[in-house]
């Protein structure tokens, strides 16, 4: 298995990828209201779109604990003369260089219009595992072609959903125990089914997520519980990644599928989270042992798909087919694969499931060191994107990566004073 980290992440970004990553950075941290000064050209997108920040203006306040915030008041805001004083540097960056063309005026993107901007930096925050911050928005980044305009808009767009829709990290952190707690049962017994598991990892040291259709009954749970349990597997998946492999190899075992199993809404629904608000997650998708049914079907859903995503999919017939994406010891029996593991659920209970650590001092203290990590990420961000120096900033952008290693071990541990066990923790296929 090969782990070597792949391009376009922060760690090996060329002098242009990261003159993006800055002007992100720069978008995001001026709309929550940081004083950011750049000097010289940043921009290399020609249509930045802006509208004025007066509309969004506001007094600084923190979070709590339980939404993973609380720092971002603690920076110097943006003074009138400081906003005049950006604006002047921001036309003087124009004058530079013609592929920039932002407005005279302070402003904030035109993506982030809809936001609350006290709240984007703690959602963001929020969504962040055991991620590198500045991997998780390249993932939007680079599905977007390195365009800051259509990286920004999916990124608010999938804050937005994050806040107000899915409710994904309150979600996660309840898991199955809380699914149960409140009746749930179709979500639970989706995952007595076995209709997806994840297990075993592909020769890229990729984890393998393994969707059984023929388990699938329309009739045995709502729609939300459908996309509950779906939502529950993507987060779980994630759990899994370690850098630098920042991806899953999905397997749809077609074997035994047929109509009666079909149904339309959870596969749109599967789309587009992975498109929308998951970008950069799929490494390969397998469709294994598709029956002929299958092809009235697939002219239909391959027109849902996103060129990148429909570029990643392979037909796949036998173990051979398998076995050039995967090691035959990391596949299951059914598959023709050497693993005899077999797949069994466990019930949530709340010795097993609940949460690891439940000593509010030690929760407490955790929550304190990833705050204060959080606020030198951004006062180091800051500074990267405010140097006219290339030297410093190589610098600076190093500093920046050791803080988000720290903020990667401190998850480790922080997660099991947030999270509830899932039954991917008492299979101890999530590792953290």
């Amino acid at each position: 298995m090969t782990n070597a980290t792949p391009s376009g992440r922060v760690q090996n970004l060329s002098p242009d990828q990261e003159l993006v990553l800055k002007e992100f950075w720069m978008y995001i941290l001026h709309f929550s209201g940081y004083k950011v000064t750049p000097h010289g050209p940043l921009s290399r997108s020609n249509s930045v779109k802006a509208v004025p920040v007066e509309k969004h203006a506001h007094k600084s306040g923190g979070g709590s604990s339980s939404s993973g915030g609380g720092l971002f008041g603690r920076f110097k805001r943006n003074s009138k003369k400081e906003e005049e004083h950006l604006a002047k540097t921001l036309s003087n960056q124009a004058a530079i260089d013609p592929s920039v063309k932002h407005s005279t005026d302070v402003t904030v993107h035109e993506a982030l219009a809809s936001l609350d901007p006290k709240k984007v930096l703690d959602a963001f925050w929020l969504a962040i595992r055991q991620d590198y911050p500045d991997n998780l928005i390249l993932r939007f980044i680079r599905a977007r072609k390195w365009d800051v305009d259509h990286s920004l808009l999916m990124f608010a767009n999938s804050i937005e959903w994050r806040m107000k829709e899915s409710h994904v990290d309150s979600l996660l952190h309840g898991g199955e125990l809380e699914c149960q707690r409140k009746g749930l049962d179709g979500v639970i017994s989706q995952f007595k089914s076995g209709k997806c598991l994840i297990h075993g990892k592909d020769r890229r040291g990729r984890p393998l997520v393994i969707v059984r259709p023929r388990f699938h009954h329309k009739a045995d749970q709502t729609p939300e519980e459908i996309e509950k349990f779906t939502l529950l597997m993507i987060e779980y998946s994630r759990l899994t990644l370690h850098e630098p492999v920042d991806s899953c190899t999905v397997i749809f075992d077609l074997q035994g599928f047929t109509m009666a199993n079909m149904d339309y809404d959870p596969v749109k629904f599967m789309i587009k989270a992975f498109e929308a608000h998951y970008p950069e997650s799929l490494g390969v998708l397998l469709i294994h042992r598709a029956p002929w049914i299958f092809n009235g079907i697939w002219k239909i859903v391959k027109n849902w798909l996103d060129p990148v995503v429909a570029s990643k999919i392979n037909f796949t017939k036998n173990i051979s087919d398998l076995e050039k994406f995967i090691e035959k010891d990391q596949l299951m029996k059914f598959l023709d694969g050497d693993d005899d593991y077999e797949y069994e659920y466990l019930q949530p209970n709340e010795k097993d499931n609940g949460l690891a650590i439940t000593d509010k001092e030690i929760t407490e203290k955790l929550f304190l060191e990833r705050s204060k990590l959080q606020e030198e990420f951004i006062s180091k961000t800051i500074a990267w994107i405010e140097t006219p120096d290339n030297e410093t900033s190589k610098s600076l952008l190093q500093e920046r990566l050791e803080i988000q290693r720290k903020l990667t071990d401190n998850y480790h541990s922080y997660d099991g004073a947030v999270r509830n066990r899932s039954i991917y923790d008492r299979l101890s296929v999530i590792k953290l």
